[in-house]
Parts: C-alpha cells; sequence; structure tokens
C-alpha cells in the first residue's frame, strides 16, 4: 500500500470515530440529568457526590435501573440510619421523640423507599409518590426532636437532613420513569 492509500484509510477512520467520541463526552450521563434537576448549585454538587460515590449508578443507561441501584442504596442507607436510632433507645429511654423516630418515621422512611423500588416498573407513577414521601419521616422526626430538646438533636438532624435528601433525589430520579 503506498502513503496516499494509508492517507486515506486513517482518513476514513477519523471520520468514523470522531462523531462518536465527541457524542460520548458531550452527553451528560443521567445521573447528571437527574441533579440538573436538584435547582440550586448547592444541591445539584450534592446530588453529584451522591450518585457518584456508586460506580454502578454512574454507568447506569436507562432510569429503571438507575433508580433501581439508587433506591437499593437509599434502603441501606435508610436501614442504618433507623438501626443507629434504635441503639440510642438505649441511652435515651425517656425520650419519646427518639423512640417516636426510631420506629414509626424511619419505618415510613425505609418502607418508602421499599415501594418505590417495588413500584418502579409496574406503577412509575406511585414510585415516584413513594420516593416523595420517604422524606416525611425524618421531617415528622425533625419536628419532634425541635419540641423536646435533648443534646443529641443536632446529629440526628443532620441524619434527618442527608435522609430527606436522599428522598428528594429518589423523587427527581423517578421523575424521569417512562409512564
Amino acid at each position: 500500500m503506498n502513503s496516499s492509500t494509508h492517507l486515506s484509510l486513517l482518513f476514513t477512520i477519523l471520520l468514523i470515530f470522531i462523531p462518536h467520541v465527541i457524542s460520548q463526552t458531550s452527553t451528560p450521563k443521567l445521573y447528571e440529568v437527574v441533579c440538573k434537576d436538584a435547582g440550586e448549585n448547592d444541591d445539584v454538587q450534592r446530588c453529584l457526590n451522591l450518585f457518584e460515590d456508586n460506580r454502578q449508578i454512574t454507568l447506569a443507561k436507562d432510569y429503571i435501573t438507575l433508580c433501581k441501584l439508587f433506591l437499593e442504596m437509599a434502603i441501606d442507607k435508610s436501614t442504618k440510619a433507623q438501626n443507629y436510632l434504635k441503639s440510642l433507645l438505649n441511652k435515651y429511654p425517656l425520650s419519646d421523640a427518639i423512640k417516636e423516630c426510631a420506629t414509626n418515621d424511619y419505618n415510613l422512611l425505609v418502607y418508602s423507599f421499599k415501594g418505590s423500588l417495588g413500584e418502579l416498573v409496574t406503577d412509575p407513577q406511585i414510585a415516584n409518590y413513594d420516593a416523595k414521601v420517604a422524606g416525611d419521616g425524618p421531617d415528622t422526626c425533625q419536628r419532634l426532636l425541635d419540641s423536646e430538646k435533648i443534646d443529641i438533636s443536632s446529629s440526628i438532624s443532620t441524619l434527618n437532613n442527608e435522609m430527606k435528601f436522599l428522598s428528594f433525589v429518589a423523587y427527581l430520579a423517578t421523575n424521569h420513569l417512562p409512564q
């Protein structure tokens, strides 16, 4: 093969691959699209950090997979949060707020995430609703803590904030499910 044939072949290969490379770098990943919906810059960055902690989520090719992986992560995190609150019951047995948070409020959180996961394919609207109401549990917990002054309420407040954010992001993600 002469040099003009080599150049011609190289040029053809470049014409094939350049659009593919450009499209891959310019198209946002699904989780980035979801996080863009978060609104405020701080929330967008917080959302991106949350997704980027899980490599499988960042590689998701469709919204059902992304939501499934995210909700599984949310169930795991919310279950661990509930177990932490249950462990506080021994230290603060007289706290009605901690008892309510550890049981009813965080049961709502975990069950709502599980319900959302179970409805992803069969009823995306219910999955979206369940993802949104999951945050009601930590919200109610926070109101109870605010009314009952206890010395560790700031660490529980941080936990409630994290759980409400998980619910918010799950809601944003399930908003993208095909109806």
